[in-house]
């Protein structure tokens, strides 16, 4: 018998004390005894699970963090392209669009459009300047979420980026 069939066994019915309880315990064995990595990535699953697929401040940061696009030149260039006061002005401004995405969603998928399209965009428009591919990449990132048919439309970055 796992954790779960006990727990759904046992501790049905006992109230809600019981299940905190329930948890607690688990949590406990958890930090003790599982390994760091693998101990982050069910604190992850969870949150998933938890957020309906929705990012937060600390994993959009985590994922961000983890981007970056190389020039023509060989120049590693890592997210964040963007601070997070210019992020939120530009969500306030398009999250109309966007719903029911939140803030730190359109962070990360605004860091993803420009890692994996700068030089793309780069190529098809070598006039630009850095602002004006810049709009282009809020625009894709808007673009990108409002995908409809996408087999999670309501959670599409989450689900991208953690395998849902």
């Amino acid at each position: 018998m796992n954790l779960y069939e006990l727990t759904k066994t046992y501790g049905s019915g006992k109230g809600e004390g019981m299940m905190w309880k329930s948890v607690e315990m688990i949590s406990e064995a958890v930090e003790k005894y599982m390994p760091e990595q693998a101990k982050h990535d069910l604190k992850r699953k969870m949150y998933g699970e938890m957020s309906g697929g929705h990012y937060n401040e600390t994993f959009a940061e985590e994922d961000i963090k983890k981007m970056y696009y190389t020039d023509k030149s060989g120049a590693k260039h890592e997210a964040p392209y963007w601070p997070t006061s210019a992020v939120r002005e530009i969500y306030e401004s398009v999250k109309g669009q966007i719903k029911p995405y939140n803030c730190w969603d359109f962070a990360v998928t605004l860091n993803m459009s420009k890692a994996d399209n700068y030089n793309l965009l780069s190529e098809w428009f070598p006039n630009d300047e850095e602002k004006q591919k810049n709009e282009k990449i809020v625009q894709m990132a808007i673009n990108w979420l409002r995908d409809n048919d996408a087999p999670h439309p309501e959670s599409k970055v989450w689900c991208y980026l953690n395998n849902c």
